[in-house]
């Protein structure tokens, strides 16, 4: 609220990421802090705009590291800061981390994990829309099938996810697939 973020698209991005997150279980090895972590990520992935609308990322970034937020460690403030920063940019190699914040490996996996899944929920609500009334998650062999409850036209959302996939298919080595609820 402060950050003046689109309150209606932080709602239906975190609505599909945990979604995501939570239909995942089996194979992300992450528990209930990670996806706490998560959804603090959704929550402050825009608040950069209040700063700048062209580097969103970086501001939000800012804005994360200089804000204390009760309740979180030093630690799982940078992890949500990282998420939001790698939202929109290109995701560095380990190498480039740790040479630059210190970043053990721990860490840059579960910043990928969480990047990963913001990244598809992010692209699910690319108009601002709110187009998605439900999803429901399947693990299916090499596939994620995000099966969607829509009855409005998903062509953006379906474009943007597949520019996401591929990075979601290198972090968790499976390949997310949307697909439309039959009776929508």
């Amino acid at each position: 609220k402060r950050y003046s973020s689109e309150k209606s698209h932080i709602q239906g991005t975190s609505k599909l990421a945990l979604g995501i997150f939570d239909g995942m279980k089996k194979i992300h090895g992450m528990g209930a802090r990670e996806r706490l972590l998560l959804q603090i990520a959704v929550l402050l992935h825009d608040c950069g705009k209040y700063i700048s609308m062209e580097k969103v990322a970086e501001c939000s970034y800012n804005i994360i590291m200089s804000t204390e937020i009760i309740g979180l460690s030093n630690w799982e403030r940078e992890v949500i800061a990282d998420v939001v920063l790698y939202n929109t940019r290109d995701f560095d190699t380990f190498e480039i981390m740790k040479q630059r914040d210190g970043m053990d490996k721990r860490t840059y996996l579960l910043v990928a994990k969480l990047v990963a899944i913001l990244r598809l929920a992010n692209a699910m609500d690319r108009s601002h829309y709110q187009k998605i009334q439900g999803l429901r998650v399947v693990l299916r062999d090499t596939e994620l099938q995000v099966i969607l409850d829509s009855a409005r036209d998903l062509t953006l959302e379906m474009g943007l996810l597949r520019r996401q996939s591929e990075f979601f298919k290198e972090i968790y080595g499976i390949y997310p697939v949307l697909k439309r609820k039959r009776n929508a």
